[in-house]
């Protein structure tokens, strides 16, 4: 399994938490982590889109481009995927990746920033992006 440099960033406890448990259970699960993407990448899809990635968001970009976590049971896309202005959700956000592979989108909101959970019709507003790894990857990790 390749893994990125891990960043110093904001999330490099989590994102060394995550690396860890993925080197246990490789074994019996898929793991893909991309190289990062760059800092002109992120810079041209927000002038592109006309839209603001909420930096914890870009600070997982700078470990990987893309990620398809323990089997697909949580995807993080790769900023070239993000998906705008998609008739699957409100216009208000952008999907940035799936979780456990039902139909549920983790997305953030064009204005705000926010980082939420879509599914089917519900939405969960997560407190952060760091929240999102900790609550919900790490310890779907953890039961794996």
């Amino acid at each position: 399994m390749y893994i990125p440099e891990i960043p110093n960033n904001s999330l490099t406890e989590e994102i060394k938490e995550i690396v860890r448990l993925s080197r246990q259970l490789e074994e019996n699960y898929n793991f893909e982590y991309n190289p990062p993407v760059t800092e002109d990448e992120l810079t041209a899809w927000e002038n592109e889109n006309q839209i603001i990635i909420p930096e914890s968001v870009k600070d997982w970009l700078r470990f990987s481009g893309y990620s398809n976590i323990c089997s697909e049971l949580v995807i993080i896309k790769s900023v070239k995927s993000f998906e705008v202005g998609c008739e699957l959700i409100s216009d208000e956000f952008v999907i940035i990746g799936e979780v456990i592979g039902n139909g549920e989108f983790l997305c953030f909101s064009k204005k705000t920033g926010e980082i939420i959970r879509e599914n089917h019709g519900e939405i969960t507003r997560l407190k952060s992006f760091e929240d999102f790894l900790t609550n919900t990857v790490i310890r779907m990790l953890k039961k794996s």
